[in-house]
């Protein structure tokens, strides 16, 4: 029996070292130590077989299962802006969610979403934190100094919507918004805010003249622009914005692995169809 104990304990140790999965490796690793606790108890050392057992077994498995319970994972830090990305009945839905977990299987992570405010997301990007910024996303968006952008999956328009006439008040404008390409836009005139609802709800108040957002947004802030401001109101284009991800600068192994991703899905017409299922 002994042998035998010895002999499984051999297989474990080599089955330890051909898993890909650290998961996997760390489990093994744990039935490792109960059949060695039992090996000591067989030869006469309970107090070793009990000590193994508590630190091999228990806490030392439970150890290392904790530090990696976010390994495996692809975790997605988004604004919620239909139809790109968003929950609906409890259940994630749209055209981003469905490239990133394609994308995610291609690389052999869990996809893990979490939605935030528009603030946050660059005081979350990187390390352990969060890997992707998704949700609507386009360079300028976000504060870039600490960030990489990744291809474009889709183009649309940056817009301005201001009353038409007789208006006081400067121009609304999502903190961190970067808007020096776009000449038309005279900074001094912006006013910064830290949400969408809280730029609309200033518009509707008169407290701006109007606001710029990308038409990604911009149905959601016309429905929420009161309707007799809404009728006189008029809308700008102010020039092209391409949407994608953002990354830390420090990934940059992520960032070609999705870059290379995306490639192959628009080049083979996934991203198309997909474009084409949520924004008809």
């Amino acid at each position: 029996m002994l042998i035998l104990f010895s002999l499984l304990l051999l297989g474990l140790s080599v089955a330890v070292l051909l898993q890909k999965r650290l998961l996997n490796a760390v489990i093994l690793l744990g039935v490792f130590s109960l059949v060695s606790s039992v090996i000591y108890f067989w030869i006469g050392a309970p107090d070793v077989a009990v000590t193994e057992g508590a630190i091999g077994v228990a806490f030392v498995t439970f150890i290392y299962v904790l530090a990696l319970s976010d390994q495996g994972k692809l975790h997605v830090i988004a604004e919620e802006v239909p139809p790109f990305l968003f929950q609906e009945k409890g259940e994630l839905q749209g055209v981003e969610l469905e490239i990133l977990r394609g994308f995610a299987e291609e690389i052999n992570l869990e996809l893990e979403v979490e939605f935030v405010g528009h603030q946050e997301l660059t005081s979350l990007i990187g390390g352990r934190r969060a890997d992707v910024i998704a949700g609507a996303y386009f360079p300028g968006y976000l504060a870039e100094e600490e960030l990489s952008n990744s291809k474009s999956y889709n183009q649309s328009q940056l817009a301005k919507i201001h009353r038409s006439s007789g208006a006081k008040g400067g121009i609304g404008i999502l903190e961190e918004t970067d808007l020096s390409e776009f000449t038309e836009v005279n900074e001094e005139d912006l006013s910064r805010f830290s949400s969408l609802e809280e730029m609309v709800r200033a518009y509707n108040e008169g407290r701006i003249r109007g606001f710029i957002s990308d038409s990604g947004r911009m149905s959601a802030s016309l429905y929420r622009v009161n309707t007799p401001l809404r009728d006189e109101s008029e809308i700008v284009t102010l020039g092209e914005v391409k949407y994608g991800f953002a990354v830390s600068a420090e990934e940059e192994n992520l960032l070609d692995r999705l870059n290379d991703y995306l490639t192959e899905a628009a080049r083979s017409g996934r991203i198309d169809d997909l474009l084409s299922d949520h924004f008809r």
